[in-house]
This record gives C-alpha cells, sequence and structure tokens, in this order.
C-alpha cells in the first residue's frame, strides 16, 4: 500500500509551473530538476538566487536532459552568465557552489528511484510510457529527498572569474578564440579544434 504522504507544497508548486512552462510540459525530469535545484540553494546558503547572491554561487550540470532547464529556471543560472557549467557525462546530477564561502554540494538522483514510485502515489496508472511518466511526476514531487537524492559535500577548483575581454587568433585556423578558452601547442596558441585535433564537424563546400 502506497504510504501516506502530505501534499506537495505551494512553493514548490510554485517553481514546478514555471520550470514545466520554460520547459513545455511537466515530466519526471522537470520535478528532479526543480528539487534538486531547492535543495542545492539551501544547502549552499543562497537564498536570493536571482536579485543580491546572483553573482554568489555556480552550477555544473552533467545532463543535456530535462532537468538541466527545470534548475536553470529555479536558479536563474545560464551559460551565457558563466555561472551555469554544463559537462557532457550523462549524469543526473549537478554540483551547486557558494563561491564567496566555498561551500560546494553535489547532488544526484540514482536510477532506483523509480522503483520506489509506487510508494509514494495514489490512483490507477497505465502501464504504457505516458502512465509511468505520470505516475512517476506524482511521486517525485512528494518523496523525501533522502529517497529521491544522494547528496555530498564536495570541493571544486573555481575557474578564474576575471570579467576581462580577451581575444587572441589560433594560429591554426585563423577564427577568434575568446575568454581564454585557447591552448598552447608546440608553442602555437591554438583554439582547441585545432590544438587537440577534435571536432564536431567536417569541412564542406562554403555556403556562400
Amino acid at each position: 500500500m502506497p504510504v501516506q504522504m502530505k501534499r506537495t507544497d505551494a512553493a514548490l508548486e510554485y517553481m514546478l509551473e514555471k520550470a514545466a512552462a520554460f520547459h513545455g510540459h511537466l515530466c519526471p525530469g522537470t520535478v528532479i530538476g526543480t528539487r534538486m535545484a531547492l535543495a542545492g540553494l539551501r544547502e549552499i546558503e543562497i537564498t536570493d538566487p536571482k536579485g543580491s547572491q546572483k553573482k554568489d554561487f555556480m552550477v555544473y550540470i552533467e545532463t543535456d536532459r530535462c532537468p538541466v532547464d527545470a534548475i536553470s529556471v529555479v536558479t536563474g543560472a545560464r551559460i551565457s552568465r558563466k555561472n551555469l557549467k554544463f559537462l557532457d557525462w550523462g549524469k543526473v546530477a549537478a554540483t551547486f557552489v557558494n563561491l564567496k564561502s566555498g561551500k560546494a554540494i553535489r547532488i544526484t538522483c540514482p536510477d532506483s528511484t523509480r522503483n520506489l514510485a509506487d510508494d509514494y502515489v495514489d490512483g490507477e496508472y497505465g502501464d504504457d510510457k505516458d502512465g509511468r511518466k505520470a505516475k512517476e511526476v506524482e511521486a517525485y514531487k512528494v518523496m523525501p529527498e533522502k529517497e529521491l537524492f544522494i547528496i555530498h559535500h564536495v570541493k571544486v577548483d573555481l575557474p578564474d572569474f576575471t570579467r576581462e575581454k580577451y581575444k587572441v587568433k589560433c594560429e591554426g585556423c585563423g577564427e577568434t578564440v575568446n575568454d581564454h578558452k585557447e591552448v598552447l601547442i608546440g608553442g602555437k596558441i591554438m583554439c582547441k579544434s585545432c590544438g587537440e585535433g577534435k571536432n564536431y564537424y567536417k569541412e564542406g563546400k562554403s555556403a556562400g
């Protein structure tokens, strides 16, 4: 029998609505990301992430799936603001860092939480994909944090936060590299694609 759980609190429901509006719908990953962000901010003592403390924290996100949208909405962190760092690691995990105190918390959502969904929902859900997702959404809203997440204190080596405008020209392709993202290979200043010999595209004919 499902355990008796309290209803989702109003503050969480509000943030879920904001996250769902941005993401396009409410799904299990959106709920996980919303609760992950709220827990992360709480643990690193950030209470005003979009106001007076918007420059006081950083978030490292390890997935490009649904949770990242919710985390961005709740925290206000953006890649363009340099306080959201994306790591393409394929893990439902995020690390929240207080830049002033250095306190850092890494939160992961183990895949085993899916097996607990039946313990936290009432009502009938279909066995198809939509039914399973609907059940997980409702379960993740009320599941105790200790069941939903694994939270660890970690130490993060923070990057240099200079806002200096800096750019150099790659000695390989000739393209401009901003914000100290160049690499030094054999005494030459190069972009990472030239210097590391890796690229996500192949050259073709000019579109012009």
